[in-house]
């Protein structure tokens, strides 16, 4: 091993990391309950790495990422490794040791967020830290009365009240096993799979390569919950056939870009939003996948139909019938993404299992096809480089969610420890005069027990 290459040492490293990231939140799946305070900072510990460093694009921004995930990674086990002492804590900080931790990781939570998604999130979650901090300074309505540094910083990282709320829970638990089961998928021949049957479904009709872009997208989007990755995978094989019919560029660019932004709100596997709206609302994952069927598909339809009309109008060509795969093609390959979709729709709604270990389920189905090709054969190499670019990915994936919502979380436990939330809450409901709605419909209740009366109902 010493005598490989720096880059394939480095390479190896990341490997197996991804695959310690991935067989960790799967182990979680099927080993049964582990203690909140173990599971979470160890889930931010594995993403850490791959949210600063894999990516980073600079000598200083690797060096100065591996410094962050170096001090992000020993705080994050440090609670770990401490959990049934600190449970004792109740969220206060003891010594000046223990407040070094939590400002550590609070820092570090808020530049890995920067650093992934830009400055917007982290900067409200600063502002939010300030107003935990200094908001007893602010008079009337929306100051507070001000909470003791110790249980201030305490609460945010050495509880679940912060950092490793249940936001971050849904995370750990629901959000990595969908992107783990999505990049699993995507390195096999499903993505593949998604393109054939748009192409033999729409290849030949007007504009059949655009129409290909929205079905793919839509088939696509549905294991990825990313606009980017979809564009990624779809738009490599789309945008030149579209280019290569005379599409305009920036129609082609166009739909591309419309078609895979729909690709977050495609059950089953959504974007990060959807699972904030499970731990938010109190709704199970599959009801809010049930709501987001229609939608999704009235979205994808009103594109198809925008396309139809364009294509009508400067009648944009389909595909040759010579560029469209063979039916066999399209039988073979589809079955990449049926099986495991048939396994995760069964043990959702059949044999009745949480999402998330119906989920693990397909990702094990998905696996074992990453051994075979459109082919049906079996070659060791290309099995490799599958698991390498699935684990990878994953790896990515769930480190860029986890990112957001740890930051995310910083900001639900200020709201959570100084009211603030409440506040917001009462101000609205008192900007509506306490008005929620009236049954104008109704007569059940007389109309003086309202702020203003029904308008009077018409003669028959």
């Amino acid at each position: 091993m010493t005598n490989l290459p720096e880059s394939r040492l480095a390479a190896s490293f990341w490997i197996a990391l991804a695959i310690a990231l991935v067989s960790y939140h799967l182990a979680l799946v099927f080993s049964g309950l582990v203690p909140n305070l173990i599971s979470r900072p160890l889930h931010m510990a594995f993403i850490l790495p791959f949210a600063l460093v894999f990516d980073a694009q600079t000598p200083l921004r690797r060096i100065t990422g591996s410094i962050l995930a170096a001090l992000g990674i020993a705080a994050a086990l440090w609670v770990a490794f401490n959990s049934d002492a600190l449970g004792d804590q109740y969220g206060f900080i003891e010594s000046n040791f223990q407040l070094a931790v939590a400002v550590t990781l609070l820092l570090v939570v808020l530049e890995t967020a920067r650093r992934v998604i830009g400055w917007p999130l982290p900067l409200v979650a600063a502002i939010a830290l300030l107003y935990g901090l200094f908001g007893q300074h602010i008079p009337g309505e929306f100051g507070h009365s001000g909470t003791p540094i110790e249980s201030y910083f305490g609460t945010l990282t050495i509880a679940e009240g912060g950092i490793w709320g249940t936001l971050t829970g849904v995370s750990v638990s629901v959000v990595a096993i969908f992107v783990i089961f999505g990049a699993v998928l995507n390195a096999g021949e499903a993505g593949q799979g998604f393109m054939n049957v748009a192409a033999a479904a729409a290849g030949r009709l007007k504009g059949g390569a655009a129409k290909v872009s929205v079905l793919s997208s839509a088939l696509f989007g549905s294991i990825s919950g990313s606009a980017s990755a979809n564009v990624a995978s779809t738009g490599a094989i789309t945008l030149p056939a579209m280019t290569k019919l005379g599409y305009p560029k920036r129609l082609a660019a166009a739909v591309e870009a419309v078609a895979s932004s729909g690709g977050q709100i495609m059950p089953p596997l959504m974007g990060a939003g959807a699972f904030v709206m499970v731990e938010l609302t109190g709704v199970p994952y599959t009801g809010i996948m049930a709501a987001a069927a229609l939608p999704a598909v009235l979205y994808f339809v009103a594109v198809w139909v925008g396309i139809n009309a364009y294509a009508q109008r400067f009648a944009l060509k389909g595909i040759a019938e010579a560029d469209r795969p063979t039916l066999r093609d399209v039988v073979v390959t589809s079955l990449f993404f049926l099986v495991p979709f048939s396994v995760l729709l069964w043990g959702m709604f059949v044999a009745q299992f949480t999402p998330e270990y119906a989920a693990a389920m397909a990702i094990l189905a998905a696996a074992l096809l990453l051994f075979f090709n459109a082919r049906l054969t079996f070659e060791p190499r290309q099995i490799a480089t599958r698991i390498a670019s699935a684990v990878l990915n994953a790896a990515r994936q769930v480190a860029l969610i986890a990112s957001i919502i740890l930051c995310a979380s910083v900001i639900i436990g200020v709201l959570s420890i100084t009211g603030l939330g409440v506040k917001i809450t009462s101000l609205i409901l008192a900007g509506s005069g306490g008005f929620f709605g009236r049954p104008c419909c109704s007569r059940r209740l007389p109309a003086s027990s309202w702020a203003w009366k029904c308008p009077p109902r018409r003669p028959m």
